[in-house]
């Protein structure tokens, strides 16, 4: 089958748009390569967006949404759709969408973003606990609802938990060909909570259009969501250690904002805040180092990669996907909360560090839109044609 008689349907659920994500990011690049690779007529795409969300309509549809389960089943038999790929699906859109495509005739592809089919936080994280699992070992998750994992309300988490667990009943998710994951360490994790090997298939995040990188290179950055999960107060009590010269700039909003704020008044401590996507890959391409202390699994790392891209080496703790991506002392260094403020004064005058640049350039070129795409059209294909 040629590439232009491939037809392609993309879905999204969109976030609230002051609340942007990894997943929408990666969702606008995969659509725009795809169309520019198979042709705009031939990839279609079908999205909605939290900003819309009616609580009262959403307590009634988040089961099974009869409106969209409609409009994908007209959508793939009036346009010959070969291959349905869906990336969020959850609150708006439901897993309605899946029986859709399945039941009209299509392939179905789920890209795994988060872990949310096994823990409604999405993450396995609990503040002042850590890595949490505790949901994947019950029939039905009782701590996701008392642990208010959904957003730390009670009510949320009580209506997301049930209808998860309803999912999971009607066995909706049967209805899903083939699951994408975005590293090595995603896809053994998700074996081991149940899902066949031989529906799985790997396939990373592709790099979008970058700025050009810089050569000299000065100070530390941080950027991520100002929350615990993502490590930042465990890097502020190192930072505060550290002698003045050494300045990190950290870049995100969050619940933890403006306490930090307060609590790391310093020169060499820099909140810039929220920032764009631009001025935040030109901070990134200015800096010696992106650190990524997150302690939750993660599923990909879209800004550890995007930093190699400007050769930016990355210093990331070695939790979940980072092994992935950062090789110690050949792009970058892995290490852990003991060891983090060893490895940051190690980095800083590090012998080798223009291996580290080039070392870090040449890891994300595997990950450029060009080759991702193309290696993602193939996979569509054989699924298709299987």
């Amino acid at each position: 089958m040629s590439y232009n008689k491939i037809k392609i349907l993309v879905m999204h659920n969109r976030y609230q748009s002051n609340n942007i994500g990894g997943e929408d990011v990666v969702y606008e690049n995969e659509l725009l390569s795809l169309r520019e690779e198979l042709g705009f007529e031939n990839v279609y795409c079908y999205e909605v967006s939290n900003d819309n969300i009616n609580k009262l309509s959403l307590f009634f549809n988040i089961w099974f949404s009869f409106k969209h389960f409609n409009n994908i089943k007209r959508m793939v038999n009036n346009n010959n759709i070969d291959l349905v790929h869906i990336h969020n699906f959850y609150p708006i859109l439901t897993p309605s969408i899946f029986k859709a495509s399945k039941r009209s005739g299509a392939k179905v592809v789920h890209t795994l973003h988060n872990y949310r089919l096994w823990c409604i936080s999405g993450i396995f994280y609990r503040d002042g606990h850590g890595i949490c699992e505790l949901c994947t070992k019950k029939k039905f998750p009782i701590y996701g609802i008392l642990n208010k994992c959904y957003r730390g309300s009670l009510i949320q988490s009580v209506l997301t938990q049930f209808s998860f667990w309803f999912y999971r009943s009607t066995k909706v998710f049967d209805s899903i060909d083939y699951f994408f994951v975005l590293t090595n360490f995603q896809k053994d994790k998700i074996i081991s909570l149940g899902i066949e090997k031989d529906k799985i298939i790997l396939k990373p995040n592709g790099l979008g259009s970058m700025p050009s990188p810089i050569e000299n290179k000065e100070g530390y950055i941080y950027v991520g969501r100002i929350e615990e999960s993502k490590g930042i107060c465990e890097l502020l009590k190192v930072w505060k250690k550290l002698p003045k010269n050494f300045s990190i700039t950290i870049i995100g909003s969050g619940k933890l904002e403006r306490d930090l704020k307060e609590k790391y008044q310093s020169l060499n401590i820099i909140f810039k805040g929220k920032c764009s996507r631009l001025e935040t890959l030109e901070c990134i391409s200015k800096s010696k180092y992106l650190i990524q202390p997150s302690i939750l699994y993660e599923t990909f790392g879209l800004t550890i990669i995007e930093a190699m891209g400007l050769g930016t080496p990355v210093i990331g703790f070695d939790i979940g996907t980072r092994s992935d991506f950062i090789e110690d002392k050949i792009n970058g260094f892995l290490c852990n909360l003991d060891t983090l403020e060893e490895v940051v004064k190690k980095s800083f005058d590090y012998g080798n560090y223009n291996s580290l640049r080039e070392n870090s350039f040449l890891k994300a070129k595997a990950f450029e839109n060009n080759y991702v795409t193309k290696k993602q059209i193939e996979i569509y294909r054989d699924i298709i044609n299987e």
